[in-house]
């Protein structure tokens, strides 16, 4: 009798153990957050917000805005976010000022802003990689030829799809509406209808957003 109370505890000590397990594997532990859904408002403002002191060259309120979307997107705290926040806006800011040899500018701090995500995150597997994709649809706006939001948007539609580790229905329209409010901020510089702008980008974290 003692043994087979002692194997049915044993029994019950695993089938808890195989709850609690799953229940982590599938954010039933709120100690774990998704990366999924977010706000696509919130996303869309913060962007805007910082496309404006990109361009004004403000690079403090740059690094701001993109924590700020950073924690937003990727559910992490104002501290872990600012840790991937802060070597991207250092990379925004190069390529800047940089019109030649951009690999060797900018993919150093675009690469250590990923690689602090898959630390944090779990998510790019592979941070070299992201880096490359975000930095490749920065050059082909400043590109003749390859600047159509058709074009931006395939290739960042390609940068989600290497950040969440498949192609997902919803990635490329994702891709292209961002792509299209940056064809209206290059198209008008300045002067540009930064309302038109945030609507894009609304509409755009929306579809991210729903495809995750």
């Amino acid at each position: 009798m003692p043994r087979a109370s002692g194997e049915r505890k044993m029994n019950q000590l695993k089938a808890g153990a195989a709850l609690v397990f799953a229940a982590l594997m599938t954010g039933g532990c709120s100690c774990f957050k998704s990366a999924g859904a977010f706000d696509a408002s919130k996303a869309a403002a913060s962007e805007t917000r910082m496309w404006k002191a990109y361009y004004g060259g403000d690079g403090e309120a740059l690094a701001r805005e993109l924590q700020q979307l950073v924690a937003d997107q990727f559910r992490l705290s104002r501290d872990q976010a600012m840790q991937v926040a802060g070597p991207m806006a250092k990379s925004a800011v190069k390529f800047l000022n940089t019109r030649e040899d951009y690999e060797a500018a900018v993919l150093p701090d675009l690469r250590a802003g990923y690689e602090r995500l898959k630390a944090l995150r779990g998510l790019p597997s592979d941070p070299e990689k992201a880096a490359a994709a975000e930095l490749d649809w920065w050059v082909a706006r400043r590109t003749p030829g390859q600047d159509s939001p058709e074009e931006v948007g395939r290739r960042i539609t390609k940068l989600y799809a290497v950040i969440y580790g498949a192609e997902k229905p919803g990635f490329d329209k994702a891709g292209l509406l961002r792509a299209k409010a940056a064809h209206v901020r290059d198209r008008g510089g300045s002067g540009c209808d930064w309302g038109e702008v945030e609507k894009l980008l609304r509409e755009s974290y929306d579809a991210l957003s729903r495809a995750l």
